[in-house]
C-alpha cells in the first residue's frame, strides 16, 4: 500500500456550469479517477437537473450527492487550497503551474484541496481566478487549447490519481517542501479580504472606481501567495481593528 493512498482526493467545484450534460460527464470523469465530492456554483439551468443523469453513467451517485452554492467562497468553505483550471494565461501576478505539478501540490497539501473550473463558454473570470492559490494551464495545441468541461476535469483528476498511485512520501516531499502550517480555509481568507477591502474603501485607499477591482485582485493574490494560516488571519484581523480604531477615534476627536 502506498504511503499516500489514503490521501483525500480533491473536491471538484464547477463555477456557473452551463450544460447539465457536462455536469453529468464531469461526474463520470470524477468516478473514473476516484473523486466523489462535486460542488456546483450557480448552474445556469438550475439544480437538480435530470438531464445530467444519463451522462453520468456510473457516476450517478456523485450527481445525487452534489451540493449547490451561490458563490465560490461558499463552495470552498472548508477548503484551504484551490487549483483553478484555465485554457489561457492571465495578465495577473498569479502563480501558474501545469496539471502534473498541481497534482503534486495537492498531494503534499495538509488540508482539503479543490479543483476549480469555470463555465464552458468563457471559463473563469479574473475575479474568480483570484480566489485560487494557483492557476493550472495545460500545454495543448496553441491553435486550439480549449477543452470540454468534462475533459478538463478528467485531465486534472487523472494527474492527481496517477501521482497518488505512484508517489511515495519521499517523492511528495521532493515535489513540494513540507509546510509547518496549514493554510486557512478559503472562507476565512475571503472574510478577511472583504473586511480589508471595506476598510480600505472607507479610508479612501482606492483612488478611483475604475482601478479598484484590479487593486483588490492584486491584494488577494498577494495574500494567497503567502498562504496565511488561521492564526495569521486572526492576527491580521487584529491589525485591521487596531488601525481602524485609531482612525475612527481620530475622526471623532476632530
Amino acid at each position: 500500500m502506498h504511503a499516500l493512498s489514503c490521501h483525500a482526493p480533491p473536491i471538484v467545484i464547477l463555477a456557473r456550469p452551463q450544460l447539465a450534460e457536462n455536469i453529468g460527464a464531469t461526474a463520470r470523469a470524477m468516478m473514473n479517477c476516484g473523486l466523489s465530492d462535486l460542488r456546483l456554483v450557480a448552474p445556469r439551468d438550475g439544480w437538480p437537473n435530470p438531464v445530467a443523469v444519463p451522462m453520468a453513467a456510473g457516476g450517478a451517485q456523485i450527481i445525487e450527492n452534489a451540493t449547490l452554492y451561490d458563490d465560490i467562497a461558499a463552495a470552498a468553505h472548508d477548503v484551504s487550497f484551490i487549483a483553478a483550471a484555465s485554457a489561457r494565461r492571465r495578465d495577473m501576478p498569479m502563480r501558474e503551474t501545469d496539471p502534473r505539478a498541481a497534482a503534486g501540490e495537492i498531494l503534499a497539501h495538509q488540508g482539503k484541496a479543490a479543483l476549480l473550473f469555470g463555465p464552458e463558454a468563457s471559463g473563469l473570470d479574473n475575479d474568480e481566478v483570484v480566489q485560487a492559490d494557483v492557476l493550472v494551464t495545460a500545454s495543448l495545441n496553441p491553435d486550439y487549447p480549449s477543452l470540454n468541461l468534462a475533459q478538463a476535469v478528467l485531465l486534472l483528476a487523472w494527474e492527481w490519481r496517477a501521482a497518488m498511485l505512484e508517489a511515495s512520501a519521499d517523492t511528495i516531499s521532493a515535489i513540494t517542501p513540507p509546510s509547518t502550517t496549514v493554510p486557512a480555509p478559503i472562507a476565512e481568507r475571503d472574510f478577511l479580504y472583504q473586511r480589508l477591502e471595506d476598510e480600505l474603501d472607507a479610508g479612501g485607499f482606492f483612488l478611483s472606481a475604475e482601478i479598484a477591482p484590479v487593486v483588490k485582485r492584486n491584494i488577494r493574490t498577494m495574500f494567497n501567495r503567502a498562504a496565511p494560516s488561521s492564526q495569521e488571519i486572526s492576527t491580521l484581523h487584529g491589525v485591521i481593528q487596531a488601525l481602524t480604531r485609531r482612525r475612527d477615534g481620530g475622526d471623532k476627536a476632530g
